[in-house]
């Protein structure tokens, strides 16, 4: 392994990816018997264990922390569809703005 060489094995790696693939499995299967509005619920759940699991690693991202810190903010609005929405694209709002500054970083 190249860059992770320091923060996990590859045993390590392959058991924390393992859990994450267990968990978007299982949450897929849930999803047919859940209301549809956990549907969002649970891929921003995903998300916030990719950032978690991205961290585990060594690969912490500010931005993704600022994205996840709005998702977590807004959990709350999960059963009302608009103002989650809302709160999705504020979040896929700080995301792109934060990827478009790094790809003009990497142009220059």
């Amino acid at each position: 392994m190249t860059g992770m060489e320091n923060t996990a094995t590859k045993e390590e790696l392959r058991r924390l990816l393992r859990d994450y693939v267990a968990y978007v499995l299982t949450s897929a299967r849930g999803l047919y018997r859940e209301p549809a509005s956990y549907g969002p619920m649970r891929m921003v759940d995903a998300m916030e264990k990719s950032v978690a699991l991205m961290r585990e690693l060594g690969l912490a991202d500010e931005e993704l922390d600022e994205t996840l810190k709005v998702m977590r903010e807004n959990r709350w609005r999960a059963m009302d569809p608009e103002g989650f929405s809302q709160a999705l694209d504020e979040a896929i709002h700080l995301l792109v703005r934060s990827t478009l500054k790094e790809s003009e970083g990497e142009e220059a």
